[in-house]
């Protein structure tokens, strides 16, 4: 079966990474990208033979694309999303879904006046060892969850890309950043009863982040979650103490199953859990391909997509930002 071909709509560094792990998939071929920097999209096409695209609009007029991935800014996804839904192209759009709950509604009735398919890239769903935990709880191996404590200290991340600093371009910390938790944790435990919140930021930040990020959740079944994060701590540190009814598991480094212990009162070890090896991005990807070839809903959907944000936002209105 021939790829099918795909044009990418941001090539910055995270958009150059999705386009190979795309290409990667064999299922996918890149024939066309554009950048508001157009020596990007050169270079990005350039590498795989495609064509260089002066704006989304002459990506999206191209004959030879079929789908479009989009990982621009989150204040373009709208913009992006609504133009792609609308010339008919399904869509794998990078999270979040858009800043805003209003603009995640005009994306969601975007692709369900145009009949396309959408996949919301969050794929912290697909890393280990989230993957596993949550599988683990939905198959009832971990009992019902208790109080889950999850912490994700930035020091450096803005270094990657600086845009990532300003409010209006990323969202804040909680969209950039705090979104790949939140998502996961509403995949696996369902939507929050109860959410409470404190935000600081220093006024001598270089940045618009958010410093320090304390949340509190209640989960349905009585589950309670915290949740601390920010761009202004001295080093980074990700982690977690995970505390079920069977089992309590705790990690200093949340993206390596190595580093998990587990302590359980039924006999549950890390290798129970079943951590895989295999890449997030191409198990990702390749979900939302075979949506498209059994023209089933993907994974994440845009309704699914919005939650998120709508928990983000709750989560800045009960800060009082």
């Amino acid at each position: 079966m021939n790829p099918l071909r795909f044009g990418l709509i941001g090539c910055g560094q995270f958009g150059a990474f999705l386009a190979r792990a795309a290409v990667a998939t064999g299922r996918l071929q890149l024939v066309a990208a554009t950048d508001s920097d157009a020596a990007r999209a050169d270079t990005l096409a350039a590498e795989h033979q495609a064509a260089a695209c002066a704006d989304a609009a002459a990506l999206l007029a191209h004959p030879a694309v079929d789908v479009v991935l989009i990982a621009t800014p989150p204040a373009l996804h709208m913009q992006h999303a609504i133009a792609a839904a609308r010339a008919g192209k399904p869509v794998f759009l990078e999270k979040p879904m858009a800043i805003g709950e209003h603009a995640c509604e005009a994306i969601n009735a975007a692709v369900r006046e145009a009949g396309v398919n959408l996949m919301v890239g969050h794929v912290l769903r697909y890393f280990e060892p989230y993957r596993a935990i949550a599988a683990a709880y939905r198959a009832g191996k971990l009992g019902r969850a208790l109080h889950l404590s999850i912490w994700r200290l930035e020091h450096d991340f803005l270094n990657i890309s600086p845009w990532k600093g300003q409010r209006a371009v990323s969202g804040g910390y909680l969209y950039e950043v705090a979104a790949h938790e939140l998502d996961w944790l509403r995949a696996m435990l369902g939507e929050p009863t109860a959410i409470q919140a404190q935000i600081t930021r220093q006024p001598s930040s270089a940045h618009q982040l958010e410093d320090t990020v304390a949340l509190q959740l209640m989960f349905p079944g009585g589950a309670g979650v915290h949740y601390l994060g920010g761009a202004g701590f001295p080093r980074n540190e990700h982690g977690f103490h995970l505390r079920f009814e069977h089992a309590t598991l705790n990690s200093d480094q949340a993206f390596d199953p190595a580093r998990v212990q587990v302590a359980s009162s039924t006999g549950l070890t890390a290798a129970d859990l079943g951590f895989g090896d295999a890449d997030p991005y191409s198990i990702e990807l390749n979900a939302w391909l075979d949506s498209l070839a059994t023209g089933s809903p993907p994974p994440i959907t845009g309704e699914d997509a919005a939650q998120t944000v709508a928990l983000i936002e709750a989560a800045y209105r009960a800060a009082g930002w």
